[in-house]
């Protein structure tokens, strides 16, 4: 027995050092799985910063598609790019102009017609721009650089990242409205018209629509996109419904409810005078009336009177009357401009307004009439313009009352809410379909809507 004893000993004498050799191996292993675990996430989180930049540069681009031809594309390409730059990558410690300046970056930038296109660039695009309403933007190719890896993935990875951005088909998206309805006629009611039956003016045509043209209350024609995204001619009549480009006055609805031409205060505002006149005056993106579509229900109300409505929308012109106060939550519009009127007379001043066209292309350098900074503090863009539901006048009952909603409708401010002796009257521009800031949803739904928003499509 004792020769085999000794004969083990010596084979695991001549063993030893192989545990440190497995270990040595396992430890080198284990050193580049970690490492290789490091680079692919440090991978994954830059290629994750770069679509992250690519996305809100298309959304940014995407939300110029809705201007006026003749600036759409640049604006767009204008807008895709600074959003892009405001983005960093590599754990935000690079910049995209570090390694592509800015004027080679506009190339990134396409255009289409139909999202699988065919992409175009900026110069052609601004050739043919009616039809735009697709936007890719690819992200500069950038270099990453590996740590651990280098065996496996060499010294360094090339990534980028695009998106695609367009407006949405009309027909489905939801928005956070403002607590307002518009009240027009039935198309089951031919004898109907925007007219006060409450009031004893004797002007029929006191609340129908102005419309460019010789005749201002001619039948307007104009085009819309349908659920297939191609091009529809509608007619509309000013002194029924509203229609794009035309100017309404609306008055505020008497206490026996709404008629048509007549603007109600949702239930969503709040039930007493300073609830609706705080409602009135926010910025509206609390969303306190929820976010709704066509076809939806929502509560209306009756019996606020005028003065809460005039202060609670007239902060727009930064005009603080009654308890309202300057505030971040009720700020003024960046442009205040309505156009004082040559037959006002002292102390009382009167306003002709300024189209949305002249809000759109002014200036801080205008000047009056046309741009007009507020003076209480900062102002917010977009304030003057009205997102509110358009609802048929035989949907009204006395009281308050759960209405669906026809459509939804963007209305322009031209001026402050006066007081004409027959409560509050608001002057607006029925601006129409083409809303931008507003996040819609896929295409592919069914609910009809007369709005237009930018969507991120892939």
């Amino acid at each position: 027995m004792q020769p085999k004893r000794h004969s083990r000993a010596l084979r695991r004498k001549s063993e030893r050092g192989n545990v440190l050799a497995y270990t040595v191996i396992s430890a080198l292993f284990l050193f580049f799985a970690v490492g290789l675990g490091v680079d692919l996430s440090h991978l994954y989180l830059a290629k994750t910063e770069l679509q992250n930049a690519a996305d809100a540069a298309a959304l940014a681009g995407a939300s110029a598609l809705t201007l006026p031809v003749g600036d759409r594309i640049s604006t767009a390409v204008d807008r895709a790019v600074n959003t892009m730059n405001l983005n960093r990558y590599n754990f935000d410690n690079r910049t995209f102009s570090s390694v592509m300046d800015t004027a080679a970056q506009r190339k990134l930038v396409t255009f289409a017609i139909n999202l699988n296109g065919p992409y175009i660039s900026e110069d052609d695009a601004s050739k043919a721009p009616d039809n735009i309403r697709f936007i890719k933007v690819f992200t500069p190719p950038v270099s990453v650089s590996i740590i651990f890896a280098l065996p496996i993935l060499g010294s360094s990875q090339n990534l980028n990242a695009n998106a695609t951005a367009g407006l949405s088909i009309p027909g489905n998206a939801r928005f956070c409205i403002f607590p307002l309805s518009a009240v027009q006629c039935d198309n089951t009611d031919p004898a109907c018209t925007l007219s006060d039956p409450n009031t004893k003016k004797s002007n029929p045509s006191e609340l129908w629509g102005k419309c460019p043209g010789a005749n201002p209350y001619a039948i307007q024609s104009y085009t819309v996109k349908d659920a297939n995204g191609k091009d529809v001619t509608k007619t509309c009549d000013p002194t029924r419904e509203f229609c794009p480009k035309c100017v309404y006055t609306m008055r505020s609805s008497p206490k026996g409810g709404p008629s048509a031409g007549n603007f109600n205060i949702l239930g969503c505002a709040g039930n007493g005078d300073n609830d609706v006149r705080n409602a009135l005056a926010a910025t509206g993106t609390s969303c306190q009336c929820g976010a709704v579509s066509p076809g939806d229900q929502i509560e209306t109300q009756t019996g606020i009177g005028a003065g809460p409505i005039r202060d609670g929308l007239n902060v727009r012109f930064d005009d603080y009357s009654g308890p309202l106060k300057y505030s971040d939550k009720t700020p003024p519009d960046t442009n205040v401009a309505q156009r004082k009127s040559t037959s006002g007379k002292p102390p009382k001043t009167t306003y002709d307004g300024i189209s949305y066209q002249e809000y759109h292309d002014a200036k801080s350098t205008d000047g009056p009439p046309t741009f007009v900074a507020p003076k209480s503090g900062t102002g917010q863009d977009g304030r003057r313009l009205l997102v509110i539901p358009i609802i048929g006048v035989s949907n009204f009952g006395n009281g308050h009352t759960t209405v669906p909603i026809g459509s939804l409708g963007a209305f322009f401010m031209q001026r402050q809410v006066v007081d004409t002796g027959t409560g509050a009257d608001i002057r607006v521009e029925y601006v129409g379909d083409n809303i931008s800031g507003i996040v819609g949803l896929n295409p592919g739904g069914t609910v009809t809507s007369n709005v237009v928003t930018p969507v991120l499509y892939r």
